[in-house]
């Protein structure tokens, strides 16, 4: 090499200008740079670096930063989006909300409720499994309208033998076309606070939570006490 510059000496250079930095596994725009000047002040001047090659590595300099800035403006996009999807998700604290639910709970004996909704007549039935994914308790509901059906378990299973307290799973079927389709149940009250995990949103709504894609309906809540002033002045 000219004036007794080996590439060990171009290689040792680049890394005592990079030994301050952190190591990192991609090359950035700051590295490549680094590298360019390198290569410039250590090139041969009886054979400079082609016009085109120059070029093509500015080009790609330009690229990347250009990359990077768009990345940059891209994040902050996504984090007032999650800003402003945060507020919006606050704004369900106190108010009445219908979720997706297929678990009840069996307390002294006594069931929650199963609700359930449907949109045209079918012929339903239900099947209650415990903790262990077994089935405790199947039945046939036979035909229902359309609109909010109920069904209160008894606790026990089909022999009659009274089950522990504990969570339950059920599942609902509506027959269509000769086949079983799975409809989801239902759970309402008012949201009691919004949380915010993993990058996910919840509602808390009767001491459970559930995501916020679980959530089928909203309304505001219902003030008692104006309700009650209001009919005691009729």
């Amino acid at each position: 090499m000219f004036n007794g510059i080996t590439p060990s000496h171009i290689y040792e250079s680049t890394f005592n200008a990079q030994n301050d930095r952190e190591i990192k596994k991609e090359l950035d725009k700051d590295a490549f740079l680094q590298l360019l000047v390198t290569e410039l002040k250590y090139q041969d001047p009886t054979s400079p670096m082609d016009n085109k090659e120059f070029i093509s590595q500015m080009s790609q300099l330009s690229s990347t930063e250009q990359i990077m800035n768009m990345s940059k403006s891209f994040q902050n996009m996504i984090d007032s989006q999650m800003s402003l999807q945060k507020l919006n998700a606050a704004g369900l604290v106190g108010k009445n909300v219908v979720v997706k639910n297929n678990s009840i709970n069996l307390q002294n004996g006594v069931s929650e409720g199963i609700i359930y909704s449907l949109e045209e007549q079918a012929s339903i039935s239900l099947e209650i499994y415990d903790a262990n994914d077994k089935i405790v308790y199947s039945e046939q509901l036979g035909g229902k309208e359309a609109g909010v059906h109920s069904f209160a378990w008894n606790g026990r299973n089909n022999n009659g033998v009274a089950q522990q307290d504990g969570e339950y799973i059920y599942k609902l079927y509506k027959n269509v076309d000769g086949e079983r389709v799975e409809i989801g149940g239902l759970d309402g009250g008012t949201v009691d606070s919004v949380q915010f995990l993993n990058n996910e949103f919840f509602v808390l709504v009767n001491g459970e939570r559930y995501p916020i894609s679980a959530v089928q309906e909203i309304s505001e809540a219902i003030d008692t006490g104006n309700q009650n002033n209001n009919n005691e002045n009729i």
